[in-house]
């Protein structure tokens, strides 16, 4: 059990918390969402006994157990180097959650968790906390269909409204529907001496959102800076229509890059958007306000991204990039991952 009574704290000059309850019971399944800087994180912190609150009354009942991006644990002879994110996040939870102490008197702290999960991750994450009814779980994220199928409620910290967003294409010459604004004929990048993808070929006609998905995140960023930012292949060809204006949103590491890079989308003027994890390091108000203005852009976007119900607004077109080819599809994430042959063809370039 939790209980948070007229909590107040302040850091420096600055002000977290003013007069902040919060009650969690046993079983609870929480998410605690906001924009930035409202506090998400200190929530977690404060729970976990890492931050001292200024005044006011905070009572934890129970192991508090943290897991979040910065995995650090025992993995005993596993070597870490040769593990994926997803594969550490996973071993960790799963050691956190099998000693001897009983869920009932365990509080699970987690901090963007879904970050670094592809779908069929996102959706073990969501089944195994089902699995665990007697856990009390605090979740600090911004990713809407893991909380909306995870959590018993939410919690808003600060205000939940971000800033209007608008993308208009500026362009002069307007390529026509029937033209397409991309060809990609026979691409190869090698990483390492491995390719990270192959026989890739598709073309993108104007008005079409894409998103580039799967497993394979090498493979997808790749591609996206091959199309955005002109990184070398080392076979096949990309050729552009004349007079396209693209604009290419890399990723970023901090909130303050990433506003940054969509204002610069902003003012482009750009009939193609290009972005590699546009959501990575935004708050919700603010991708809420992204995937508005994604909608509603006339031109085309072609995007990666791990937030589900973001690729599931926006993309009319699913490519998912193998390191053997790729699965192409115009239908919405939704269809896509539920479709058996589509998932079978997926799972075969795997092996």
């Amino acid at each position: 059990m939790i209980e948070i009574k007229n909590l107040t704290l302040r850091l420096g000059t600055r002000t977290i918390f003013d007069g902040l309850n919060f009650r969690a019971e046993v079983g609870d399944k929480i998410g605690i969402i906001g924009g930035e800087g409202a506090g998400k994180s200190t929530l977690l912190d404060l729970i976990a006994g890492r931050v001292l609150p200024t005044e006011g009354q905070l009572q934890v009942d129970g192991k508090v157990v943290t897991i979040n991006r910065d995995i650090y644990a025992d993995f005993s002879e596993i070597s870490l180097a040769e593990m994926s994110a997803a594969e550490k996040f996973k071993l960790a939870l799963n050691n956190a959650l099998d000693d001897q102490i009983p869920s009932s008197e365990k509080i699970l702290l987690l901090d963007e968790p879904t970050k670094n999960l592809d779908s069929d991750d996102v959706d073990w994450l969501i089944e195994l906390l089902k699995r665990k009814p007697h856990l009390t779980v605090i979740v600090a994220s911004n990713d809407r269909y893991f909380l909306k199928r995870a959590c018993t409620r939410t919690v808003t910290l600060g205000a939940s409204d971000g800033e209007e967003l608008i993308l208009i294409s500026e362009s002069e010459h307007k390529v026509a529907s029937d033209e397409p604004i991309i060809s990609v004929e026979k691409l190869l990048k090698v990483v390492d001496g491995e390719p990270v993808f192959q026989r890739v070929s598709f073309t993108v006609r104007r008005g079409q959102k894409i998103a580039f998905v799967g497993k394979n995140e090498i493979g997808k960023s790749k591609l996206i800076k091959a199309l955005g930012a002109d990184i070398p292949i080392n076979k096949g060809k990309i050729k552009f229509a004349s007079g396209v204006r693209r604009a290419y949103m890399p990723r970023v590491f901090s909130s303050g890059a990433a506003k940054a890079e969509l204002f610069k989308l902003k003012t482009s003027g750009a009939d193609l958007l290009i972005m590699d994890s546009p959501t990575s390091c935004l708050d919700l108000p603010t991708i809420k306000a992204l995937e508005r203005a994604l909608i509603e852009f006339d031109g085309t976007v072609i995007f990666s991204d791990s937030d589900r119900e973001f690729i599931q607004a926006i993309a009319n077109r699913i490519i998912d990039v193998t390191p053997d080819g790729i699965v192409d599809r115009l239908t919405t994430y939704d269809e896509f991952l539920s479709n058996y042959s589509v998932r079978r063809m997926v799972a075969e370039k795997y092996l």
